[in-house]
């Protein structure tokens, strides 16, 4: 198949960008926040609501992400629409945060949530297990998972359908018969814990709506490898959007169904109580295993989508070299999946899972927030760009999305400013690393030849589309 010059093969259809962003999105989220989502929300149709607010965000970001992608078709997701919407330094900066926050954060927290899961199965419930096992069983999944990117794209989107596929259809599964043969009550419905409103929707329960549906923009990441990017990277972005949200509702609909909500408030293990009502104490192994191929899901998928974003930068010079470079038969970017992989086990060792997540989560806001804005920039200031696909309702839906997750952001961060202030110290840092990085560059005479192609991109794209 032909590839785009970098040396990576399109391969991958619209239904491997699909689960990825399924797998990767459909994680250990849905299982444990409703809870909390509860004890905020008092109102049984409130805090369904919710979920379908979150949706509706989903939706309005992967719209912006559509036009971004079908204008950029090329590997590296939101550094490619910074760096074309704000130039180089804006697009290394959030290289910078993905390469040291986000992404290893997002796999060793998955990692180590796959092993809390895992180890009750072996030790049971009573018995607690070493920390220095729960760590270790992290760093085997992460270069498990990081040895199969390594070795065929094809084989890990194949595994990726498999998995996801699995997870999702274990969901659907247990939606099903917990509705038809549950132990539940309808009555639930009519129960409420307290009064709320419809401005609780907005409230901190929004917070762990977001949790749960981050990481819905992950095909922009391999775009290089996609099959036709202009039309089945923007479908991706909202036929998966509509399939999570979906998925979130009927299983939200499930717990209601199978607990009071006071019973519900503040539960953490909400699936596995839910489960245990409806079909007994022996459901909790079944739902445990719907929870571990759920986050091995999205384990393979930030592990298969991240690595594309460094190996983008290194090819414009913005990061090492070495990780610009293709597998010679593989067509794999082996050391930047290696990179990543050193940078996730050492997060393994140094954070505990829920630490990892909201240092995690903050970025993930604000590089949404960041990306977003840009289809408003590009928009402006260059109107002749080619856009295959516009997004609907532009400026409106735009605006909306900008102004929801910027609201979130600041919740986030008056929640744990501490993390927040770390990880911002962290960004930071990358404006001397970058401006020695282009010094270096410029030294070299590489950073006017990268500065006269980044010009030129807009008008050979013009000339290939014939606007």
């Amino acid at each position: 198949m032909p590839d785009d010059g970098n040396g990576l093969k399109r391969q991958l259809g619209l239904w491997d960008a699909v689960m990825i962003v399924v797998g990767n999105v459909i994680g250990v989220g849905i299982f444990t926040t409703t809870g909390f989502i509860v004890q905020e929300i008092g109102d049984v149709w409130h805090v369904l609501a919710v979920w379908v607010l979150g949706g509706g965000l989903t939706l309005l970001g992967a719209l912006s992400y559509g036009e971004l992608g079908s204008a950029f078709p090329r590997a590296g997701g939101d550094y490619v629409y910074l760096r074309e919407a704000y130039g180089p330094l804006a697009g290394f900066l959030v290289g910078w945060i993905g390469f040291f926050i986000i992404n290893p954060g997002s796999i060793a927290a998955l990692a180590l949530g796959l092993s809390a899961y895992l180890l009750p199965l072996i030790y049971g419930d009573q018995v607690a297990a070493p920390p220095w096992l729960v760590n270790l069983i992290g760093l085997a999944v992460i270069l498990a998972f990081s040895a199969l990117n390594y070795f065929s794209v094809r084989w890990t989107s194949r595994i990726q359908n498999l998995v996801g596929g699995l997870s999702l259809m274990t969901i659907l599964i247990l939606v099903t018969m917990g509705l038809v043969g549950g132990q539940g009550q309808w009555e639930h419905f009519s129960l409420n814990s307290g009064a709320s409103t419809l401005a609780d929707l907005f409230g901190p329960a929004m917070v762990s709506v977001f949790f749960t549906y981050s990481g819905w923009f992950v095909s922009a990441y391999v775009a290089s490898e996609m099959i036709e990017p202009q039309k089945n990277l923007p479908r991706s972005l909202i036929i998966s959007s509509l399939i999570i949200t979906l998925v979130y509702v009927a299983v939200n609909v499930i717990y209601i169904y199978a607990l009071p909500l006071p019973e519900m408030a503040g539960v953490v293990d909400i699936a596995r109580r839910a489960g245990a009502a409806l079909f007994g104490p022996s459901a909790a192994s079944i739902l445990a295993a719907a929870v571990m191929l759920a986050i091995m899901s999205s384990l393979n998928s930030v592990t298969l989508t991240a690595p594309r974003i460094y190996f983008a930068m290194a090819h414009d010079g913005l990061f090492p070299r070495r990780l610009a470079r293709a597998h010679p038969s593989r067509q794999t970017p082996h050391w930047a999946i290696a990179s990543q992989a050193l940078v996730s086990c050492v997060m393994v060792l140094l954070g505990s899972f829920y630490q990892l997540l909201s240092f995690t989560a903050f970025f993930m806001l604000l590089t949404s927030i960041a990306t977003a804005g840009g289809v408003i920039v590009l928009r402006l200031r260059r109107p002749e760009l080619s856009r295959p696909y516009k997004v609907w309702g532009y400026p409106f839906t735009t605006v909306l999305f900008l102004f929801a997750y910027a609201w979130i952001a600041a919740r986030i961060f008056m929640f744990n400013p501490r993390d927040a202030l770390i990880g911002l110290l962290i960004a930071i840092s990358g404006v001397p690393a970058y401006l020695l990085r282009r010094r270096r560059m410029n030294r070299l005479g590489i950073m006017d030849k990268f500065e006269d192609w980044h010009a030129s991109r807009g008008s050979v794209s013009q000339r290939k589309t014939g606007s």
